[in-house]
């Protein structure tokens, strides 16, 4: 069982926010950002669910965000990864001319088979990279069966 979220509109969320670009730096002789509120954008984190034998993976990409930022929780057969990337507007350096990056709140939730053994399950977050082992329980895993021939 493949585990995948179709968003319909987040192509023509792209494309509205590429417009949005495309005007505001034809037509407006500043720079792109507002220095005295920079503007929140939406971003989904992308997501990867890979189903083994014994265990399904989630491999959630979280670049620029600490382990105290995201929220993980299961209710109801479904796993729920929260979270938000602030963006840093302070900078020694100066100030910011153009902001491309992606930041603000995400919210993804999955639905869980109902296989999924929800004590044993394993969050582990790395280098950005946040790691979700969902074990199967026993009577889920493929048993085999010896055929006895006559």
């Amino acid at each position: 069982m493949n585990l995948v979220r179709i968003d319909p509109f987040r192509d023509i969320r792209t494309l509205h926010s590429r417009f949005d670009r495309l005007f505001n730096n034809a037509f407006v002789h500043q720079p792109s950002v507002d220095r005295d509120e920079p503007r929140h954008t939406n971003w989904l984190p992308t997501v990867d669910v890979y189903e083994g034998d014994n265990q399904i993976t989630l491999r959630a990409e979280l670049p620029g965000l600490a382990e105290e930022d995201i929220e993980l929780t299961i209710d109801k057969n479904r796993l729920t990864i929260k979270g938000e990337k602030r963006l840093e507007t302070e900078n020694a350096d100066g100030s910011y001319q153009r902001i491309e990056s992606s930041y603000g709140s995400f919210h993804r939730s999955f639905p869980l088979p109902d296989s999924i053994d929800q004590d044993k399950i394993v969050a582990r977050f790395d280098n950005g990279v946040l790691n979700v082992t969902l074990p199967t329980t026993e009577e889920a895993q493929p048993k085999r069966i010896e055929l006895k021939i006559n």
